[in-house]
């Protein structure tokens, strides 16, 4: 058995957006027909609480699949050479339990969070809505921003965050 391992620019290149925001449409619905399971998420913190592991297991049964996500959770990481966040998703098929791939946890998780940011947006902004705001501007915000010019044509984008540097770099970056 071979199994696939997936680094972080292999995971935007093989997650566009716009089929993500589909994919996430997909799910909701798997969800409230009682086709997807998503239990709670069990926390282990360590002593002192001075960083966590968070557990995410999910199963879809539409293609057959279930997955783990595993992520540390460092607060202290902060201005560090480490992210707060890292982490893997284990993905299984679940017919049989075979163990299919390592996927670097923290591209899927901007990519998701961003898609699910860009189905509301599509479901409840007016068609003709013409301006974006993000709030923030760290690790998730370039995928927000992507998630909402799929969805909508946008004439202004605003970008607040609580470091106004960081704002304005962002909004450079993203010009």
């Amino acid at each position: 058995m071979e199994i696939l391992i997936l680094n972080r620019s292999e995971v935007r290149e093989l997650l566009p957006m716009g089929e993500c925001i589909d994919a996430m449409a997909g799910a909701f619905v798997a969800l409230a027909r009682g086709e997807a399971v998503l239990p709670l998420r069990p926390v282990m913190w360590l002593p002192e609480k001075v960083g966590a592991l968070g557990m995410m297991p999910a199963y879809l049964a539409g293609i057959e699949a279930m997955g783990l996500k595993v992520v540390s959770v460092f607060p202290g990481n902060h201005g560090t050479e480490y992210p707060s966040h890292q982490g893997a998703v284990l993905l299984f098929e679940a017919r049989h339990g075979q163990f299919l791939a390592v996927i670097e946890a923290g591209e899927v998780t901007a990519i998701r969070t961003a898609a699910v940011s860009g189905l509301a947006t599509r479901m409840l902004a007016r068609e003709d809505a013409g301006d974006i705001a993000i709030l923030g501007s760290g690790v998730e915000a370039r995928s927000h921003l992507e998630a909402m010019l799929v969805v909508r044509n946008a004439k202004r984008v605003r970008v607040w965050s609580r470091n106004e540097e960081h704002a304005r770099e962002f909004a450079a970056r993203e010009s």
